[in-house]
């Protein structure tokens, strides 16, 4: 049941990135900002559309990982070439974000 529960959630937040409305921005995101808790959708209202979106599955909880464009420091680089901010969210409320969260809960120490 509550892998059921959060398999529902997650769900529910893909819905939600794609249906807030696309703001096209050409500078970096305004880190200052940036505070854990924040919830999703308060994100993406301040900053708009993210480039790119990523579930990871960390030790059984998923986290959701929104990416947007940056070309200054705690980034990381895409396939496509792009450097990218990314923003990490459990349970709809950021967690963390920069390089080194990200690579935390994408290749945790075994």
């Amino acid at each position: 049941m509550r892998h059921l529960l959060r398999l529902s959630a997650c769900a529910l937040i893909a819905v939600a990135v794609w249906t807030v409305p696309q703001v096209v921005r050409a500078e970096d995101i305004n880190r200052d900002l940036l505070q854990k808790g924040l919830k999703l959708v308060q994100v993406i209202e301040t900053f708009g559309q993210p480039a790119q979106m990523e579930w990871v599955n960390l030790k059984g909880t998923p986290v959701l990982f929104i990416f947007y464009p940056s070309d200054k420091s705690d980034t990381i680089k895409l396939a496509d070439g792009r450097t990218v901010l990314p923003l990490g969210f459990m349970i709809e409320a950021l967690e963390g974000w920069g390089k080194d969260y990200y690579q935390q809960i994408k290749f945790p120490p075994q």
